[in-house]
This record gives structure tokens, C-alpha cells and sequence, in this order.
């Protein structure tokens, strides 16, 4: 009975997501694109994207939207970056909807995303941890990328993306969530990205304690140390989280060459720029140089730049 009523969810969803599409086609959209010639990696960054199986909610239009927004930046996106928080109860059919529209919507070339709390529930009223981390190993190998664990590092065209991920249940706030040897793994992953001579992406959830505002994590402060034992290094090193669903200036952080950058909800946010709440959409663009990094806060929604949201790194 389970797998017809999943069968029958999965036809209403197609017609559902097939209709939804002419507002789309009728509707005006801004395109966008790289500032400069000579871009080398042109990303879209998001986190807490929330994919739901529940088709009365609003969360699949909110990402259909978005995503077909991002979709129109005038050159390809090499690298979609996903900052966790995948699915908002980490089963089967919150994955099935998010690939369904990212393969709709989505031209980036490579996905890289890293494993949230969200997704480590596996059902909030029946965790099982061990299962959602298994949906997410199978969602990130489905995108090109080979582990048999929820951290990870992928390169691409030479850079080094470096993903943290929970290795417990992120519910009852049950400690350690990120293991010694990952803490290790992290450090070691550090080094050897700093033989490519480029900058360095970390991605992770959690946010750091003392970072973006934020007063409390349960990311080890080892984390932090870990990062700053490599501000010496010559190439700017960036960490994404999320979480939070806040966008507010102390979303963009930095000390020494690291820079700590908390990613708003693409789905919604407690709190933005201009208002308490919004309806999502909301992410950042990174357009990688030889000897820049330039991040924009965009609403992809609403086809639109927010004005004093605009980051230059240079190197």
C-alpha cells in the first residue's frame, strides 16, 4: 500500500509541477550575469532549502521559483553549492522531490552539498540516523561525488570544495556531532588544498560561536582553530553555513584570510534587509577570478540584487 500511495504522490507531483510552470513562461525574468571577462567558476550558493514531500505546502513552489530563477544567469553555473538542510525531514521522498526539481530547473554542471540537521532526522518523530545518512550519501553520489561518509572533499577545475558533516543524530543536541577523526580529517584536507595555490571552500550547516554574530553552536570551537592555523596561507579560505534563516550584515565575516559567510534560507528567513519575514528565494552569487572572488546576495525569486550585499575578495 505504501508504494502506491508513494506511486500516486509521485504522478500528482508531475502534473502539479508541469502546471506550475506558466506562471513561468507568462512572467518576466531578469537575466543576470558574471561583472567581468575571464570568470573562472561561476557558482550559486544556497542553504535550508528545505525540499518537502508535502504537496500542501508551499515549499516545492518557493524552490521552483528559485531555482528557475537561478537557472537564468547568462552563463552556465558551473557549481551549485548547497549548504545543508537538503530536505526538511531527511526521508526518501523530500530527496525524490529536490533532485526532480533541481534536474528541472538546474544546469550547473556540479552539485556539492553538505549534510544538515534537517537531513539527519530521517523523520523528527522516528529518527534514524543511520538511514538519513545513507539518503544522503546516495543524493551527493547521484551528483558525481564518491564517499562512504557524510564529510568530504571534491575538486573542481582545481579547487578544493571541503564539506563537514553531523555524525549523529543533530536532534536532542547529543555531543560530540563532529568526531576527532573528522576534526583531523579536516585539517589534514586543509593542507593538502593548499597545494593547489587557489582559494579554498569549506561548507558546513553549523555555524562557529563568535562568527556571523552568532553566540552558541554545537560546531566544535575546534573547528575555528583549525581554520585560523591556516590563515597564513596565501589564498582567501571561505566558510559557508547556514542554519540560521537570518540575513543581516554580520551574515559576511572575516579575521586574518579566512572568511565566514552564513547563508540566509532559500526557503524563508526569520529576518531580512527590509522586512521580519520574506517568502524565500533568497541566496548568494560567487563569481571566481584569477585573482578575485566577488559574492552577491541575490533574491532569486524576485530577479534581483540587494543593494549593499556585494563582497570583492581580492588576492
Amino acid at each position: 500500500m505504501n508504494a502506491v500511495l508513494e506511486y500516486l504522490l509521485s504522478i500528482i507531483l508531475t502534473i502539479e509541477t508541469c502546471l506550475s510552470l506558466v506562471p513561468n513562461f507568462l512572467g518576466a525574468v531578469t537575466s543576470y550575469g558574471p561583472e567581468e571577462d575571464g570568470i573562472i567558476l561561476n557558482c550559486a550558493v544556497v542553504s535550508d532549502t528545505h525540499a518537502d514531500r508535502n504537496l500542501f505546502r508551499d515549499r516545492s513552489d518557493i524552490l521552483r521559483n528559485a531555482y528557475a530563477g537561478i537557472n537564468e544567469s547568462s552563463e552556465r553555473i558551473d557549481v551549485l553549492l548547497n549548504i545543508g538542510d537538503i530536505t526538511n525531514s531527511g526521508v526518501r521522498q523530500d530527496y525524490r522531490t529536490q533532485k526532480r526539481l533541481e534536474k528541472k530547473y538546474i544546469r550547473a554542471k556540479y552539485t556539492v552539498a553538505c549534510i544538515g540537521n534537517h537531513d539527519s532526522w530521517h523523520e523528527s518523530a522516528d529518527p534514524d540516523y543511520d538511514e538519513a545518512a545513507r539518503l544522503f550519501l546516495k543524493y551527493i553520489r547521484s551528483k558525481g561525488i564518491k564517499s562512504d561518509k557524510v564529510y568530504y572533499s571534491t575538486v573542481i577545475d582545481g579547487y578544493y570544495f571541503i564539506c563537514l558533516g553531523t555524525e549523529k543524530l543533530d536532534l536532542h543536541e547529543e555531543l560530540p556531532l563532529y568526531s576527532d577523526e573528522q576534526l583531523e580529517w579536516f585539517d589534514e584536507q586543509l593542507t593538502a588544498a593548499e597545494k593547489s595555490g587557489l582559494p579554498i571552500f569549506v561548507l558546513c550547516h553549523r555555524q562557529i560561536a563568535g562568527r556571523n554574530g552568532m553566540t552558541s553552536s554545537l560546531l566544535p570551537a575546534a573547528v575555528d582553530e583549525i581554520l585560523q592555523s591556516h590563515s597564513d596561507y596565501d589564498k582567501p579560505i571561505l566558510f559557508f553555513s547556514g542554519h540560521c534563516h537570518t540575513f543581516a550584515p554580520e551574515n559576511f565575516d572575516s579575521e586574518n584570510n579566512i572568511y565566514y559567510i552564513n547563508l540566509p534560507s532559500l526557503e524563508y528567513n526569520d529576518e531580512t534587509v527590509n522586512e521580519v519575514t520574506d517568502k524565500g528565494g533568497m541566496g548568494l552569487t560567487m563569481e571566481v577570478y584569477s585573482d578575485k572572488i566577488i559574492l552577491k546576495a541575490r533574491n532569486f525569486i524576485t530577479d534581483s540584487f540587494i543593494d549593499g550585499y556585494r563582497y570583492e575578495i581580492d588576492f
